[in-house]
C-alpha cells in the first residue's frame, strides 16, 4: 500500500470526519486495486462479499442482460458500490462495470464495519442506502374506494420538479389546510420535503397509474429522540374526494409499524372537515392546541388497519428494507 493510496482514500468526502487511527483502521482491511476498461468489478445475482470505494474513475452500474440491459446509474470518484448487498446479506441486484480505466479500494464485512464506526461516516450510509433502497422499491399497483388505479411508491428527490408544480397548483383553501397559509411554498420548503431519509422522515407519493400524474403525498417526520411522528398531507385539488386521505393515513401507519414509531400525530385547521373524518376513521384523540388548530393523535396500527389486508401486506413488503434493514442493518 502505498502513501498516495492511502492519500486517495482519506480524500474522499464519504470518509471525511474519521480520525487518523480511524483511516488506518479502515485502510488496513482493505486493499487497493485498478480496473481496466469493461472490467466488472461485481455481477449481478452473485453473492454480496465486497463493497468498492472509487478513487479514480467511472463504472457504470446495469441490471438484467443484453438486449434487455437496463442502465441504472454512472458512478465516479467518491462513490461508494455494493455495500447494499452487504447489508442486506442478498445477492447483488445490479452490475458493475469499468468505463476506463479505475482505481478503487475494496473491502468486505470487517472493511463495512470499521466504516460504521466512525458516527459521520456512518449517518451518510445510512442516508445513501435508505434513499438507494427507496429509488430501487417497484411501486405498488392498487385502487382507491372508487376504483381509480394508483401506483404507490416512496417520494423521491427526483420528485422535486413534480412536486413544486402540484403545490404552486393547489387552490388557495387547499394550501391553507395543508401550510396553515395561503401563500407560495418557498424552494427551501420544496427542497425540505424531498429531503427524506426514509427512516425518520418518511413520505408516500400516489400516481395514477394510467397517467403517472402525481395525485397525492403523505409523510411522517419522526420527533428527535423519540417514537411519535408528525403527520401530513397534500392532495391535488382534482383528485380530492377519492379517499386518497384515508388511503395515505394507512399507508403511513404501515411505514410508522415497520419502523417502531409508536405514535402517529397531526395539526389540522377546525374547518377541514375532511380531514378530521379521515382521522376519526382511524380512532383519533383529538384536541385544540389553540384556537382554530386540532391536535389528532393515531395508533400507527389503527391506521394500517384502515387498508385491505392484501394492500397492507404489499406496502408493508415494499417498504420493509426501507424503514428496517437500512437502519438496523446499521445499527
Amino acid at each position: 500500500m502505498g502513501v498516495s493510496d492511502l492519500a486517495g482514500l482519506a480524500a474522499l468526502p464519504l470518509l471525511a470526519g474519521a480520525t487518523p487511527a480511524q483511516m488506518e483502521a479502515i485502510a488496513d482491511a482493505m486493499a487497493p486495486g485498478r480496473a481496466a476498461p469493461g472490467e466488472v468489478l461485481g455481477q449481478e445475482g452473485e453473492p454480496g462479499e465486497v463493497f468498492w470505494l472509487l478513487v479514480e474513475g467511472q463504472v457504470r452500474v446495469t441490471c438484467g442482460q443484453p438486449p434487455l440491459e437496463r442502465h441504472l446509474a454512472d458512478a465516479g470518484p467518491g462513490s461508494i458500490l455494493g455495500e447494499l448487498a452487504l447489508l442486506r446479506d442478498q445477492p447483488r441486484t445490479a452490475t458493475v462495470t469499468a468505463t476506463g480505466e479505475c482505481c478503487f479500494w475494496s473491502g468486505g464485512r470487517e472493511a463495512l464495519k470499521r466504516l460504521l464506526e466512525v458516527e459521520p461516516v456512518r449517518t451518510r450510509l445510512r442516508l445513501l442506502a435508505s434513499r438507494r433502497l427507496a429509488q430501487d422499491l417497484r411501486p405498488v399497483a392498487t385502487t382507491l374506494k372508487d376504483g381509480t388505479a394508483v401506483l404507490v411508491r416512496p417520494l423521491l428527490a427526483a420528485d422535486r420538479e413534480a412536486l413544486d408544480r402540484a403545490l404552486k397548483g393547489l387552490s388557495r383553501e387547499s394550501m391553507r389546510h395543508r401550510f396553515f397559509t395561503a401563500g407560495t411554498p418557498s424552494p427551501a420548503l420544496i427542497d425540505y420535503l424531498v429531503d427524506i431519509d426514509y427512516v425518520d422522515h418518511f413520505a408516500w407519493a400516489v400516481l395514477d397509474a394510467a397517467t403517472h400524474d402525481g395525485m397525492a403525498t403523505g409523510r411522517y417526520i419522526r420527533d428527535p429522540g423519540g417514537d411519535s411522528a408528525e403527520m401530513a398531507f397534500t392532495t391535488v385539488d382534482r383528485y380530492q374526494g377519492r379517499g386518497l386521505g384515508t388511503f395515505l393515513l394507512g399507508a403511513l401507519g404501515v411505514a410508522a409499524v415497520e419502523a417502531g414509531i409508536g405514535s402517529l400525530f397531526a395539526y389540522t385547521m377546525d374547518d377541514n372537515r375532511a380531514m378530521r373524518a379521515v382521522f376519526s376513521k382511524a380512532d383519533a384523540r383529538a384536541s385544540y392546541d389553540e384556537p382554530g388548530l386540532v391536535h389528532v393523535s393515531v395508533d400507527p396500527h389503527r391506521a394500517a388497519a384502515l387498508l385491505a389486508p392484501a394492500v397492507r401486506l404489499s406496502l408493508a413488503s415494499a417498504v420493509h428494507d426501507i424503514v428496517t434493514a437500512a437502519s438496523l442493518a446499521l445499527a
